[in-house]
């Protein structure tokens, strides 16, 4: 009996330290990316060539760097771009519903993508997966805050 509890205790430890292994040579390469697009601005670059999304999703484009930064990098990151962009552009709380609508299924994409890759998960089934959840949600609620809006106008 205690042979098979050390068996079972000695497997998971190995198996938890591969995945751990296999979890650090994807994320660490990226956290140093994101550091290099950082510094050299090319995360703004970005955004200036993919602004149709904001114009979809009904935000303003000052909502795109951090939506972009949500996206590919995570929604812990994605969210301390929004509440620096709150402050510097005086983002509405509507723009910051509609980011988070979308990010919350569709954050960390690369990442997500890449932990799922290593451990054997095709990565475009789960772009596609969490697309067909982000973006119906967030046009929802886009419609929702105009029928809003529209209502408010009339009153």
């Amino acid at each position: 009996m205690a042979e098979i509890i050390l068996t079972i205790i000695k497997e998971s430890i190995l198996g938890s330290l591969g995945v751990i292994k296999s979890l650090a040579i994807v994320i660490i390469p990226l956290m140093i990316l994101i550091q290099i697009m950082t510094e050299y601005k090319l995360i703004e670059r970005l955004s200036n060539k993919t602004k149709f999304i904001t114009d979809f999703l009904g935000v303003s484009k000052d909502t795109l760097i951090p939506l972009l930064i949500g996206m590919l990098v995570g929604i812990s990151y994605g969210a301390g771009a929004i509440i620096d962009a709150k402050d510097r552009y005086d983002l509405s709380n509507n723009d910051i519903f509609l980011v988070m609508c979308f990010l919350v299924p569709f954050h960390g994409i690369i990442e997500i993508s890449l932990i799922f890759w290593v451990i054997g998960v095709n990565p475009v089934i789960i772009i596609i997966a969490r697309l067909f959840v982000a973006i119906p949600v967030t046009l929802f609620f886009k419609k929702q805050i105009a029928k809003k809006e529209m209502q408010e106008l009339k009153a």
